[in-house]
C-alpha cells in the first residue's frame, strides 16, 4: 500500500512548471489538482497567458534528463509527436561576422559528436506531450479556466486556495499548495496580505524583444543544420537570430533585438532586420519561403530572482517553484530546463523530509539550481553597457576565465564537451571551477599569455 504524505495537493499553474510539478506530487498525495486560469485544448496549443510561447523553444539537455526520468520513454514520445533531434557540436550551427562555427564564440570551427541530442518543437508541441504523460497519472485532475484568487491560511498554515470556475467562487482545501502561476505570480502579494515578509528581488534590465514567424522548410534543404544561430560577440552586436526545423518540416525563426532597436512584426521589416543582422545567412533562407504563419511579437524588459531562500519565515503548506521564482533572459532558452531541474529538486526534499519544514529545505535548493543560468545569462547581458543592474564585482575576472575556458574548448574536446554540458543546465556552472578543469584552463592560459608579444591583448 501506498504511503502518502496527504490527501489532497494543489498546483497554481497548468504549463509546464505546473505539470513537473503535478506528477511529483502525485507519489505523495492522494489526489493532486492542477487549476489552470486558461482554456486548453486537447491538441498542441498555447496557453493565452504564454507571450514567450509563439517564439522559439529548445529543451536544453538538463530539462531532457528531467523529463525523462519523470517521464520514461518521454525523449522518444515527444519524437513521435513530430520533436527532431539536434545532434550537440553537429546540427547547431551558428554563423558569426568571423565565418561558420560550431561554438557561440566561433573557437569550435568543426562540428565534433559531443554525445548527446536536444529536441527542437513548438512550445505547444512540448507542452502537449508533457499533459499527456502527466495525466496518465490517475489521481491527477487538470481544471482549466479555473483563475486562483488567493490562498486560505489558518494558524500559519496554508489549507487551501480560493478561485473562480466558469462564474462561480470556490474554496478547494489541501494540504500542500505549489504556486508554479509563472513570471506573474501573487504570491509575493499573498504573502505580505497574510502577515508574512514577500521576498528581495534582484533584476537585470535587459531590454529585450522578439519578432517570430513560420516557414514551409523548401524540399533542397540540407537539413543537417537543424538549428542555426546568428549573432555576434558583445557590445558591438546586440541583435541576433535563430531559425530550427521543428515538426511538420517548419522553420521557427525568432529575431531578437535590444535597447530599443526591436525587430518589426511586419514581413517587410522582419526581412530587412535578418537581413542586417551579424551575417544574413537567416535572410537568405527565409526570403523566398513560404511563411505559413503570422508575424507575433514580445518584448522581456527584466529578468527578476525572487530571493525565497533568504526568508526567515514562510507558511507551512506552500511552496513556489519555476517562473515564480526566478525568470530569465529567454533568449537562452534556460526556463523550462530550470523548471525541471526545480521539480526534480522538489520531489527529492519530498522524499527525504516530508512536508516538515517543505519550503525552508526547498528554497535554498532552487536557489542553487537558479544560480547557474542565472550567472550564465547575466554574464552575457552585463557585457553590454546599456544592461541595468548591479554588475557582480567578480564580473571582469569571471568573462576572463570563462574567455580562457572557451578558448581551451577548441582544442580540447573533453573540455568542449564539458562546457556544452553546463550550458545546457545538465551541470551546475561551479563545475568549471574544480580540479582538474581549473588547472588545466590557469595552465592554457598562462601558456598563451606567455606566447603573447608583450604590449598585445590575451
Amino acid at each position: 500500500m501506498t504511503h502518502y504524505l496527504g490527501q489532497q495537493a494543489v498546483v497554481i499553474g497548468g504549463s509546464l512548471a505546473g505539470l513537473m510539478a503535478a506528477r511529483v506530487l502525485a507519489d505523495h498525495f492522494e489526489a493532486v489538482t492542477v487549476l489552470e486560469r486558461d482554456q486548453i485544448e486537447g491538441r498542441p496549443a498555447l496557453h493565452q497567458s504564454i507571450p514567450q510561447g509563439h517564439h522559439l523553444h529548445t529543451l536544453l539537455l538538463g530539462g531532457q534528463q528531467v523529463m525523462a526520468s519523470l517521464y520514461p520513454g518521454f525523449v522518444d514520445r515527444v519524437v513521435e509527436l513530430g520533436a527532431v533531434r539536434c545532434r550537440a557540436g553537429q546540427d547547431i550551427v551558428f554563423y558569426l561576422p568571423t565565418g561558420k562555427a560550431f561554438s557561440m564564440t566561433g573557437t569550435v570551427r568543426e562540428p565534433r559528436d559531443l554525445g548527446f541530442d536536444i529536441t527542437c518543437h513548438s512550445r505547444g508541441l512540448l507542452e502537449a506531450c508533457v499533459r499527456q504523460c502527466t495525466l496518465q497519472y490517475t489521481n491527477i485532475t487538470f481544471a482549466d479556466q479555473s483563475a486562483v484568487q488567493g490562498l486560505v491560511c489558518t494558524a500559519g498554515r496554508i489549507r487551501g486556495v480560493r478561485y473562480s470556475q466558469s462564474g462561480e467562487s470556490r474554496v478547494l482545501g489541501a494540504d500542500l499548495v505549489v504556486d508554479a502561476s509563472g513570471r506573474q505570480s501573487q504570491t509575493p502579494r499573498w504573502l505580505t496580505g497574510l502577515a508574512f515578509q514577500a521576498p528581495e528581488a534582484t533584476t537585470i534590465g535587459v531590454d529585450i524583444a522578439y519578432a517570430s514567424t513560420k516557414f514551409t522548410v523548401p524540399e533542397d534543404y540540407d537539413e543537417r543544420e537543424r538549428l542555426l544561430v546568428v549573432l555576434g560577440p558583445p557590445p558591438d552586436y546586440p541583435n541576433a537570430g535563430i531559425i530550427e526545423i521543428i515538426e511538420d518540416r517548419t522553420w521557427h525563426v525568432t529575431l531578437a533585438g535590444r535597447f530599443g532597436d526591436y525587430p518589426p512584426h511586419d514581413a517587410a521589416g522582419f526581412l530587412a532586420f535578418a537581413k542586417a543582422l551579424p551575417t544574413p545567412q537567416i535572410y537568405e533562407l527565409i526570403k523566398d519561403a513560404t511563411r505559413i504563419s503570422d508575424i507575433t511579437s514580445y518584448r522581456f524588459p527584466t529578468s527578476v530572482q525572487r530571493h525565497y531562500e533568504r526568508l526567515t519565515t514562510f507558511p507551512e503548506g506552500f511552496v513556489i517553484l519555476g517562473d515564480a521564482i526566478s525568470s530569465f533572459n529567454p533568449v537562452y532558452g534556460q526556463g523550462m530546463s530550470s523548471a525541471a531541474l526545480q521539480a526534480q529538486a522538489l520531489q527529492q526534499v519530498l522524499v527525504d523530509r516530508g512536508l516538515t519544514d517543505l519550503a525552508m529545505s526547498f528554497f535554498p535548493k532552487a536557489a542553487e539550481i537558479v544560480e547557474t543560468p542565472w550567472n550564465l545569462a547575466a554574464g552575457r547581458d552585463f557585457a553590454y553597457p546599456q544592461t541595468q543592474g548591479e554588475r557582480p564585482p567578480d564580473l571582469e575576472e569571471s568573462a576572463q576565465y570563462f574567455a580562457d575556458l572557451d578558448a581551451l574548448s577548441a582544442e580540447d574536446l573533453e573540455v568542449q564537451r564539458l562546457l556544452v554540458e553546463v550550458l545546457n543546465l545538465s551541470k551546475p556552472l561551479s563545475v568549471l571551477q574544480e580540479e582538474p578543469w581549473r588547472s588545466r584552463v590557469e595552465a592554457y592560459a598562462s601558456q598563451r599569455e606567455a606566447q603573447t608579444p608583450s604590449g598585445s591583448s590575451r
